[in-house]
């Protein structure tokens, strides 16, 4: 039960009659008592009367998952009781939600009688992200104004989770004459399907399948080694390993704080992500932040831990510390925490990249690219995966995108003939540009940086540039054709 307190006006009424009271009394002035009791008489009908109270929301709405610019339809009930008065409602809705139809905001005027109202409203949803719209403000007054609104919250839960916006690369028909968009290279692992690739000849082990024994090399041998079979060994082909680094830096935001850089390079992360896993590819996934502080050299920390030695005790020291490692002098900077999602197949893993991609923000991770790049290292080596940074590039930021480039060739290498790596560049100048003078500034930006597109493909890359104002994802993808 909320407590009510007297208004300003309320008190300076009290005095005013209990002055009258006691001058009316002490000179046995009967006006002076009779104008001392219209206040209490007022006050006393006041507090007999009361003032409404609001006491249960019930939202008709479930919880939905929903899509970037998608609409949510939503119905209040609110039960009021008490006293008369006025009664204002209002459904606090995210700062990214705007109204389509209806309202959220409901003001009535309460009489004697219990009350029930119910309001509806559909609202248009144009941020991704995670939303709990619990919070339902109301507002109750005093008929004759004797106490002070009263302000209170109710909760009626109701979580929306909005998807961004998938950008179906699946439009592009016959891919392989199209695009140029490359595919992962082979990946060979040591458990995996057979294919027809010839590796070897071993002899015979218990759970060979007999179809794999080579009769004739098994013939030769039989003659010096009477009971022994040879098999022939095939490779074993794993599932295509695909990497997805999106950048989550400062300059990613701009545009509005609804439409903005991050928006679309989001998009086209989750439309890589379907692509690559329709395919039946591994795909793994990491935030970085171009402006990160950039690593240089191994993780040490910056000072060493407190430990108990009560814990330790009982416990071998495992490998012995070098003269070299105690005299180094720890560097400023420690190791951070990578917003990394480690290769995976199928529909939990689109499920996990998705539900990440909710959460991201700018400045979302603490690592630069070329540190991102090492985290996923033990991921990396041995797979021959496919790289794709969805970035915005910029001259300030190219230093950092050439030096994570080369962290990757260190496991990939660039002899091969196959590129393996992808810069997609979200051109975000168009997006923030709003008159015909910041449209023509922002073409001269897009066509300053054509020299770092020429240094980035001379490194190897594939760079993919898209205008998410001109273009779709899919005609992105498609130029490619022209350009490679």
């Amino acid at each position: 039960m909320t407590a009510r307190t007297l208004t300003q006006d309320t008190l300076e009424l009290v005095v005013t009659a209990v002055t009258f009271l006691v001058l009316g009394m002490f000179l046995g002035n009967l006006i002076l008592i009779t104008l001392g009791l219209a206040p209490v008489i007022f006050l006393t009908t006041g507090v007999l009367i009361g003032q409404p109270r609001v006491t249960s929301v019930e939202r008709v709405g479930k919880d939905v998952k929903v899509n970037v610019d998608d609409k949510v339809r939503d119905r209040l009930t609110v039960a009021i009781e008490g006293g008369p008065g006025l009664v204002t409602v209002s459904d606090i809705l995210p700062g990214s939600f705007f109204l389509d139809e209806g309202t959220n905001f409901k003001t009535l005027w309460k009489g004697l009688a219990p009350k029930t109202v119910e309001f509806e409203y559909m609202a248009v949803c144009a941020k991704r992200g995670y939303f709990d719209l619990r919070e339902v403000a109301y507002e109750v007054r005093h008929p004759l104004m004797i106490s002070s609104n009263v302000l209170g919250i109710l909760n009626a839960k109701r979580a929306v989770v909005v998807q961004p916006q998938p950008l179906f690369v699946r439009k592009i028909k016959n891919h392989k004459s199209i695009s140029k968009i490359p595919m992962p290279m082979d990946a060979r692992f040591r458990f995996g399907i057979p294919t027809t690739d010839f590796r070897e000849i071993r002899d015979y082990v218990a759970g060979d399948h007999y179809r794999n024994i080579n009769w004739k090399a098994s013939a030769k041998l039989l003659s010096t080694k009477p009971g022994s079979f040879l098999v022939n060994e095939y490779e074993k082909e794993g599932k295509k390993q695909v990497w997805i680094f999106l950048d989550s830096a400062a300059h990613m935001a701009l545009g509005t704080a609804v439409n903005n850089t991050l928006e679309y390079a989001i998009r086209a992360t989750l439309g890589f992500t379907n692509f690559y896993i329709d395919r039946d590819c591994r795909v793994g996934f990491c935030v970085y932040d171009h402006d990160a502080y950039q690593w240089e050299g191994t993780f040490v920390r910056k000072e060493a831990p407190e430990i108990d030695e009560s814990v330790m005790e009982g416990i071998d020291q495992i490998e012995d510390i070098s003269e070299e490692e105690r005299t180094r002098e720890p560097t400023v900077r420690q190791k951070t925490r990578s917003r990394v999602l480690f290769p995976d197949v199928g529909k939990r893993q689109q499920y996990k990249i998705t539900r990440e991609l909710l959460h991201v923000d700018i400045r979302y991770s603490s690592e630069s690219l070329k540190e991102a790049v090492h985290s996923c290292r033990r991921y990396i080596v041995g797979t021959q995966p496919l790289f794709v940074i969805v970035t915005m590039v910029e001259p300030e930021k190219i230093k950092g995108i050439i030096e994570g480039v080369r962290q990757l060739h260190r496991y990939v290498g660039r002899a091969s003939t196959k590129p393996a790596i992808i810069i997609f560049n979200v051109q975000g100048y168009s997006i923030a540009a709003q008159s015909e003078e910041e449209k023509i500034a922002a073409g001269f930006l897009t066509y300053h940086n054509q020299p770092y597109y020429d240094a980035l493909r001379g490194m190897g890359c594939i760079v993919v540039n898209w205008d998410p104002v001109g273009e779709s994802f899919a005609q992105a993808l498609q130029r490619q054709r022209v350009a490679r």
